[in-house]
């Protein structure tokens, strides 16, 4: 991802951005004509500028202040069309290395005094971003696609806040929307009992082929997150709760084979299935036991026996599974998920 193409990027990306909790600012003709005429709010005279000219930059910060609230006024509260003046600076320094981040500053100070504060403030942060893209670059190529993603907008997040999703709302809205049409396709998949686990697995992936586009597709199994969701489907967890134990497990990494995850990685997962399965028929035992102490005991007998078959079952893990069901959370009553949990 070159700094051009990037910064291109951007500039469609921020072009549209959703109303946030903001009130609009109007700029009038009249504040076009104070500005032009010197009458309105200018830049202090105490900025000097090696590049241009002290008396040229004044004039320059008053025209681009001009340009700026012509093309940017109606909106600039939004900080979708704030952000947009990024390209503006980015411009300035560009063409005065010396005196851009201060004759933007003062254009914007002209142009937009009440928001003057707030706009530098997201410059800033957009050089921040940026930074961390340039630093990022290479480790974010190498990443699947739908991981760089979520690092992107990680990153984003936490610099801009809540703000992010209005800068790039566009961006959003576009991810948004194929998430919706492939959750469609997983709702038909989801209930579609008649097909087999081979045919099921197969339509999933074409499914993220079509909707995200082939390379893709393969990132989004590689990732992991293909393979749950094959394996939250409920049509899925009937037919492998319906094979006897190892042919079950046969079956899941058949599956994951099917997905695109390497031989080791399907082995590696096999072994955390059988931690798994461990886990489980501890749990089902340990929810008979409770059940028939629950029928004859209460009170503090009752007590002291749930925390002895518990320490029986579950060793150091006891203690949590007691707070989790004193809160009404029943960690084996929940849907069994094979491959997932």
């Amino acid at each position: 991802m070159s700094s051009k193409t990037r910064y291109g990027l951007f500039t469609v990306i921020v072009a549209v951005g959703a109303i946030g909790g903001y009130m609009l600012l109007h700029q009038s003709d009249e504040q076009v004509h104070q500005i032009t005429n010197g009458t309105g709010h200018s830049a202090n005279s105490e900025h000097s500028l090696e590049d241009p000219a002290a008396k040229d930059s004044s004039q320059l910060a008053i025209k681009l202040a001009v340009q700026y609230l012509e093309s940017y006024g109606d909106s600039i509260a939004e900080p979708a069309t704030q952000a947009r003046l990024y390209n503006e600076r980015r411009a300035l320094l560009e063409q005065y290395p010396n005196a851009g981040a201060q004759l933007f500053e003062r254009a914007i100070e002209t142009a937009f005094p009440e928001l003057h504060n707030q706009i530098i403030a997201l410059m800033a942060n957009l050089d921040r971003y940026n930074t961390w893209l340039d630093n990022n670059e290479l480790r974010l190529h190498a990443l699947p696609v739908f991981q760089q993603e979520m690092e992107l907008w990680q990153q984003r997040e936490a610099l801009f806040g809540a703000i992010a999703s209005q800068i790039w709302g566009e961006e959003k809205s576009y991810l948004e929307e194929k998430s919706q049409v492939f959750q469609q396709k997983m709702t038909h998949l989801n209930e579609a009992s008649e097909l087999q686990l081979t045919e099921l697995a197969h339509q999933l992936k074409t499914n993220a082929e079509e909707v995200y586009g082939g390379d893709l597709g393969f990132q989004f199994a590689g990732s992991g997150a293909l393979g749950h969701a094959l394996f939250s489907l409920e049509s899925v967890q009937t037919k492998l709760k319906n094979l006897p134990p190892n042919q079950r497990q046969q079956a899941i990494n058949s599956l994951r084979l099917q997905l695109g995850f390497s031989e080791g990685a399907v082995e590696q997962m096999a072994e955390q299935d059988q931690v798994r399965e461990d886990k489980w028929q501890k749990g089902e035992a340990y929810t008979t036991e409770r059940d028939a102490l629950n029928q004859r005991l209460s009170g503090e007998a009752l007590k002291t026996a749930l925390n002895e078959l518990r320490e029986k079952h579950f060793g150091m893990a006891a203690p949590t599974i007691a707070r989790e069901e004193e809160e009404g959370f029943y960690r084996f009553e929940r849907p069994r998920q094979y491959g997932l949990n």
